[in-house]
């Protein structure tokens, strides 16, 4: 079963956080020293914690920005092997307005690009997909904000 995006705020118990960042015009993606790849800050939702929160704290700690706006995008259900369970995700969309210094994190550390790099742990061309759907979304928000 494929991971599957659904409307922002139609899923409950978010779990985990997927933060698609931008800087300057470029896409900030952090190298994560263990799987040897890039990938988008993220992770999981802690116990007592909101899914912005969790946006929040897992950006600032892959990749050390804190000075940013930051919208909700769309949720996604996440489904395991065995067909059975899933997981609930929110992704969000940061804009930074500096990057900061990388606390000691699983990410060793941060680089800018145009694309999804050729090594990125997840689905490249989903990532390039949502990356899309994400600038579109950035445009209208753009549009209605100016």
């Amino acid at each position: 079963m494929e991971k599957r995006n659904c409307i922002l705020g139609q899923l409950e118990n978010i779990e985990f956080v997927v933060i698609f960042t931008r800087y300057q015009d470029k896409w900030v993606m952090c190298w994560h020293k263990y799987r040897k790849s890039f990938e988008n800050p993220g992770g999981h939702v802690e116990e007592g914690e909101s899914a912005m929160q969790a946006a929040k704290r897992e950006l600032y700690e892959e990749t050390g920005i804190t000075d940013c706006d930051i919208i909700p995008l769309w949720d996604y259900e996440q489904p395991w092997d065995d067909g059975i369970r899933k997981n609930n995700g929110r992704v969000y969309l940061a804009i930074a307005h500096c990057l900061g210094e990388l606390p000691e994190s699983e990410m060793d550390k941060i680089e800018l690009f145009d694309e999804v790099p050729e090594n990125f742990t997840y689905d490249r061309e989903l990532a390039t997909k949502e990356f899309h759907m994400a600038e579109n979304i950035l445009s209208a928000w753009d549009i209605a904000h100016n």
